[in-house]
This record gives C-alpha cells, sequence and structure tokens, in this order.
C-alpha cells in the first residue's frame, strides 16, 4: 500500500503539469524569427491598393507582393488583418463566414463569431491531410473564445480571448481612428504587432503595454 501511495504522489506533479498544458491553436513564433521578421519587412514601404473585390492597406516588397503587416478589407465586409510573406498570410486574423480564423495557413483556429467558441483546431503540419483536434484532451478549451468588446471611451477589441481577458491575438480599433494589431496576454498588450494611425501611416515592432520597443516607421512608397 505505501509503495502504491508513493507512486500516486511521484505522479500528482505530471497530472497537474498535463491539465495546465496550454492547447496549441497555431505555430507560437519565437522571438529571434520575429526578429529576423522585422528585418526582412523594415524597409518594404507601406501602400493602398485598391481592387475590384476590396483594398489592401500595408506593407509590400519591390515585386508588389503583400509583405509584412497589412488589413486587406473587401467589398463584402469579411477582412485579413495580419502578417503576410511574398504574397501569402503568415499569421493572420481572418474574420470571414461568420467564423474568425487565428493562424497560419496550415496551422490555425476557427471560432465561431456568434458564440464565440472555439471550434476547432486544424494542424496540417502532422500530414498531408491535416489533423483536427476535437478539443476532448484540452479540459480548458471552453476557456478560450473570439471576442468583440466594446469600452465606454468609444474603443473596441476583435480578437481571442482566455477566461475573458484578452489574450492571443487581436485586433483594436480605437476612438481615435488608430488601429492596432498584434498579441495579448492576460489583458496586456504583449509582443510583436502594428499601428496603423488615421493616415494610414504604419509602425511595427514590439509592444509591452503601453512601452514600445524596437519601433519601426514604415515610409509609404512613391506614388
Amino acid at each position: 500500500m505505501k509503495r502504491v501511495i508513493f507512486s500516486l504522489l511521484l505522479m500528482l506533479p505530471l497530472m497537474a503539469f498535463a491539465q495546465t498544458t496550454p492547447m496549441q491553436k497555431y505555430i507560437e513564433v519565437p522571438d529571434i524569427y520575429q526578429e529576423i521578421y522585422l528585418d526582412c519587412i523594415e524597409n518594404n514601404p507601406s501602400t493602398t491598393i485598391t481592387t475590384t473585390t476590396g483594398q489592401y492597406i500595408g506593407q509590400i516588397d519591390d515585386m508588389g507582393r503583400l509583405y509584412g503587416y497589412g488589413m486587406f478589407v473587401n467589398n463584402d465586409g469579411s477582412q485579413i488583418t495580419g502578417a503576410f510573406r511574398a504574397g501569402t498570410p503568415l499569421i493572420t486574423i481572418k474574420l470571414a463566414g461568420g467564423q474568425a480564423t487565428v493562424g497560419g495557413p496550415d496551422f490555425y483556429a476557427i471560432y465561431s463569431m456568434t458564440s464565440g467558441r472555439l471550434e476547432y483546431v486544424y494542424d496540417g503540419t502532422k500530414g498531408l491531410m491535416g489533423h483536427v483536434l476535437d478539443g476532448d484532451e484540452y479540459p480548458d478549451r471552453l476557456d478560450y473564445s473570439f471576442v468583440s468588446m466594446r469600452y465606454l471611451n468609444g474603443d473596441q477589441y476583435v480578437g481571442e480571448a482566455y477566461d475573458n481577458k484578452r489574450h492571443g491575438y487581436g485586433i483594436y480599433y480605437y476612438a481615435t481612428g488608430e488601429i492596432w494589431f498584434g498579441t495579448y496576454a492576460n489583458d496586456v498588450r504583449e509582443g510583436y504587432g502594428v499601428l496603423f494611425d488615421v493616415e494610414n501611416h504604419m509602425r511595427v515592432g514590439y509592444w509591452s503595454g503601453d512601452v514600445e520597443r524596437r519601433m519601426i516607421k514604415i515610409k509609404e512608397k512613391k506614388k
């Protein structure tokens, strides 16, 4: 009996770890790669591109491809905001068809914009056909949500939340007209992102609350 109790005591830390391991909903990009990405996009100018389907505001490379931070708003109201690389989404929030898709092209989370519930995670990195998680192995799955929060000062947050706090990727619309895209941790802005001002000028870098680190002012493309 003593041996059984001792074995259970040894297992308790492992059980606690298994229960508190956060659910991975998309690829978490290490800071060193985020910094390399900033190096790559530092000299990519911002511009406004209007097409028959909508309008893109953001960075492009010398080949005219979406490369850097930007947002594309379609005529039907759907939109995609985040980081692009060589014309394809890198890490973005896509709002379309009543769903919010957060992540990259091969690894992303899908939320219902009606209920805010995390519906499933698609991980195409685990095989040719990908892998869909039903969430049963993650007891805290229902703590994740996608929300739209309006504040008394007129600001609005649209993005991921955990336990009713801003957490993960989100878009913050200031009443002043500025728009911020990036990551939050426990209700505080924390991580890499972009700030669009009222004239669509851009600053990219790292935010920690109101503290800005390595801010890069993106030049506008000459017309």
